[in-house]
């Protein structure tokens, strides 16, 4: 018996303790002032309120287009008389997309040019180009907004894994002849 429980005993400690995963230090948000005070939007003050299961990229202003938040989208200018809604981020469930960077483009109630025929372009820096998907949810809204949704699967070991796929990324959309860039929630301002 005593035996049987040497044998046994390692075991079970072994399944155990690989079960707990050690969850990364998370640093606490930025302030909006600082953000703002560099050119950076966030979709909310407590951007990383729902980690693990949404991580929203923050919105960089470089070219002064962005207007303003409209519920989980950054308004932003596109061309001279329009805008835009664009939404980017990591999210573990998406609909029918588990772990995956989503950017969810969208027409705005301030919209005054269709979307649905521009050329649109998604790239990571550190995952590549994203795929353009089928859309989830209400058809009617995605049908009057002219919704677009591009998506980049990432291969996570466990739900921490997260921070490290998405450290110094930058996802890139151009829409048209506009580029709009968004940085990952991870960001260290100096």
């Amino acid at each position: 018996m005593k035996r049987l429980l040497y044998l046994i005993l390692p075991l079970l400690v072994s399944c155990s303790s690989s079960s707990q995963l050690l969850r990364p230090e998370i640093h606490s948000e930025i302030l909006s002032s600082k953000l703002n005070a560099k050119g950076i939007a966030a979709i909310n003050p407590n951007y990383k309120k729902s980690y693990f299961r949404i991580l929203p990229y923050l919105f960089f202003n470089k070219s002064g287009t962005f207007n303003e938040i409209q519920g989980d989208f950054y308004n932003v200018k596109f061309n001279v008389n329009s805008n835009l809604n664009i939404m980017s981020g990591f999210w573990s469930d998406y609909g029918n997309y588990q772990n995956s960077l989503i950017v969810l483009i969208a027409m705005s109630e301030t919209s005054t040019l269709p979307i649905k025929d521009i050329p649109i372009s998604v790239e990571s820096s550190k995952h590549g180009v994203f795929e353009k998907k089928k859309l989830i949810g209400n058809s009617q809204i995605n049908k009057s907004q002219q919704r677009v949704l591009f998506v980049k699967k990432l291969e996570l070991e466990n739900r921490f894994d997260v921070l490290n796929k998405i450290n110094d990324d930058v996802i890139t959309v151009k829409i048209g002849g506009q580029v709009y860039t968004f940085l990952n929630p991870e960001i260290e301002l100096d």
